[in-house]
């Protein structure tokens, strides 16, 4: 298996409140490499793929943000009209359910990889390695 933590932050749904997060990890060394901003009326849930997952939320719980960290599942597939649909027909063949995505770049411009937040990781990764789709390590991401 080969999760992946996301960090999750509540913010306020105000001006400069991604700002401020953001100036934190900066300050910290803390790189992202993935990210996905969600709103309401009254908050936000930034969620953000790390290269360094306990210093980061270390950091924010310091300076006194709700954060929590969920494990999600990565993947890289080919930069090609189809490839998306062909990971979901996989997913739902298996009764996978899928709760949100979002695609992030890597180092190639052949490639795109998503962060799939589904409702069992385990059989999500199965079905994923039975179709031949490449799983992403946290290591894999901090170094892109």
């Amino acid at each position: 298996m080969s999760n992946v933590r996301q960090i999750s932050v509540f913010v306020d749904n105000k001006p400069n409140q991604l700002t401020g997060v953001m100036k934190i990890l900066k300050d910290s060394g803390i790189n992202v490499r993935a990210l996905s901003l969600a709103d309401t009326k009254d908050f936000g849930i930034l969620r953000m793929i790390v290269n360094d997952t306990d210093k980061a939320c270390e950091t924010l719980k310091e300076a006194s943000y709700a954060v929590t960290v969920t494990e999600i599942v990565a993947i890289s597939i080919p930069d090609t009209p189809g490839q998306l649909s062909r990971v979901l027909d996989i997913l739902g063949a298996e009764g996978v359910n899928l709760e949100y995505l979002y695609a992030f770049l890597g180092t190639s411009d052949r490639a795109v990889s998503f962060v799939i937040r589904v409702d069992d990781n385990d059989n999500a990764s199965a079905a994923l390695n039975k179709g031949g789709i490449i799983q992403l390590t946290e290591n894999d991401i901090s170094e892109m």
